[in-house]
């Protein structure tokens, strides 16, 4: 049974180790993207569902409507896979002590998985959000991250992590297994 652990971030105790479960941060304008978008593709296939149903000699014109058809299919593709990403989305890491799995998974479904051993990992720590490129007076919350050494090689997860949850998560994983030259 999972236990809340700090914000957003989930835990529960394995029998070798633990489970930690840490849902997708959310971006400020999710709420009003989502509708928008849908909006807009409603009014896009009602538009060309009268384009499609009615005569249509072969012009130019009715050339440019195709693609513009398909590239409004792609972007419902996009808009249906951010919309399964922000509303499912999860990193899941398995912390036993030979070895720590990390996750990507959407509706449960496992998308990516890595598997490394924990004696290779070393200096884990949490990199605070960066600023927008276009906004420097604005932090980015989704480019905050966990980072660790992996036989020198960098490796992250949990992207937008909090402060205070990356805290509650090193110190639960250090409990479970001392990597080495890792600090908050």
């Amino acid at each position: 049974m999972y236990e809340k652990l700090e914000g957003r971030v989930m835990w529960e105790k394995t029998d070798q180790g633990i489970h930690i479960g840490i849902p997708v941060r959310r971006g400020p304008f999710a709420a009003v993207y989502g509708p928008l978008v849908a909006i807009w593709l409603v009014v896009a296939t009602i538009r060309y569902w009268k384009l499609l149903a009615g005569p249509h000699p072969e012009d130019i014109n009715f050339t440019l409507q195709t693609i513009a058809i398909g590239i409004y299919s792609v972007g419902f593709i996009y808009f249906v896979c951010w919309l399964a990403w922000t509303s499912t989305g999860e990193t899941v890491v398995t912390l036993n002590p030979p070895e720590v799995k990390i996750q990507t998974c959407v509706f449960g479904v496992n998308l990516s998985t890595r598997t490394l051993q924990t004696n290779q990992i070393n200096r884990m720590k949490f990199i605070p959000p960066s600023r927008f490129v276009t906004q420097r007076s604005v932090l980015n919350p989704n480019s905050s991250r966990i980072q660790f050494l992996v036989n020198d090689r960098p490796q992250s997860f949990a992207k937008g992590v909090s402060k205070d949850e990356a805290r509650a998560l090193i110190d639960k994983m250090l409990q479970v297994y001392e990597f080495p030259r890792s600090w908050f």
